[in-house]
């Protein structure tokens, strides 16, 4: 769900070369199972250093504190976002529909291959709505993405592959709104998702030239 540019922080913390990283990633883990299989009510720091078969020290040590650990879950799972991606989707010429079409290619790989992700994913958000602390790291990992679709946006728009007539916020809420209710969709729905999203954002221009190509496709 987002580019590639962050993609060395996302390493450092996913594939660590030193000690310290390595027993940071294994706590990290850790925190993420025990969200998966109790919901984030269950995300205690004993629970979390028990799985990880460390004392409570040693997890204090590297998290001192439930909310710097949620702080690290947060960034494990936004490096995760960032590395794991789904099939790319084949070159349409238009490259802003491409990158949509990324987008959605990755929510239906994290259906079918990383369902667990998107569950703790949601279970961030419903408790950020009543947990202040849990919604500032909330909005820090949504706002990536939000600005990796806003890019989408401008370029489409830019260069007449989408809707000249839409103004940007009404584009912009609803490729979020359309992205975001992905997470509870079933994986056989998504292509339907894509087409009617793709069918409401792109310009008339852009709409023959993708006729004419599948017809001079099909002689």
């Amino acid at each position: 769900m987002d580019d590639a540019a962050p993609a060395n922080w996302a390493t450092e913390i996913l594939d660590p070369q030193d000690e310290q990283g390595k027993r940071r990633l294994a706590l990290l883990q850790a925190a993420f199972d025990v969200v998966a299989q109790a919901g984030f009510e269950g995300l205690r720091t004993r629970a979390v250093a028990d799985r990880a078969g460390v004392n409570i020290a040693t997890l204090h040590y590297y998290f001192p504190g439930k909310q710097k650990l949620v702080e690290g879950l947060s960034r494990f799972m936004s490096a995760q976002f960032v590395t794991l991606h789904g099939p790319a989707p084949k070159p349409s010429g238009f490259p802003a529909l491409d990158h949509l079409r990324q987008e959605f290619a990755d929510a239906q790989f994290y259906l079918k291959q990383h369902s667990d992700l998107l569950l703790i994913q949601t279970e961030f958000f419903m408790r950020g709505q009543r947990d202040p602390e849990v919604k500032k790291v909330v909005e820090e990992m949504r706002s990536h993405w939000l600005q990796s679709i806003q890019d989408i946006l401008r370029q489409g728009m830019a260069d007449r592959t989408f809707r000249s007539d839409l103004p940007f916020r009404d584009a912009l809420a609803f490729l979020m709104a359309t992205l975001s209710g992905t997470a509870w969709a079933r994986p056989e729905q998504m292509d339907a998702i894509q087409r009617q999203a793709e069918s409401w954002l792109l310009s008339p221009l852009a709409k023959r030239r993708l006729a004419t190509m599948k017809g001079s496709k099909k002689k």
